[in-house]
């Protein structure tokens, strides 16, 4: 279940980063936000955190030390729990259009998945 989460997130997180990265007016206008050249800045240094944290999951996908796979695992709940977050205020207040709750649902199961895991990962000790 490991290698699958994280393939996952690498198929959630380095897409949209290297889209972001390159293009960042044009992936934020597909869900309605319109940026300046001071949101262009900043989307693509979150973008080049996502290719960062993308690619460290695509490398150590295969991890077989539980205290790194318990890391990782870690890290991609928080990452995908803010981000939920952070989209569903987004989507609620309509900062966005409707497509952000296609992304929020997809890291709250993510989210959910992942706690699965933990758990089931803490109960093989």
């Amino acid at each position: 279940m490991f290698k699958i989460l994280m393939i996952i997130n690498v198929v959630l997180t380095l897409p949209f980063a290297v889209g972001a990265l390159v293009m960042p007016a044009r992936v934020f206008a597909d869900f309605g936000v319109a940026l300046n050249a001071g949101g262009e800045l900043v989307a693509r240094g979150y973008a080049a955190t996502l290719v960062g944290f993308g690619l460290a999951l695509l490398l150590l996908r295969k991890a077989e030390e539980r205290s790194t796979q318990r890391s990782l695992l870690l890290a991609t709940l928080a990452f995908n729990l803010i981000e939920c977050v952070i989209q569903f205020i987004a989507g609620r207040e309509s900062i966005t259009n409707n497509r952000i709750w296609i992304t929020t649902s997809a890291h709250g199961i993510v989210s959910l998945i992942t706690v699965y895991a933990m758990v089931s990962y803490s109960k093989k000790r």
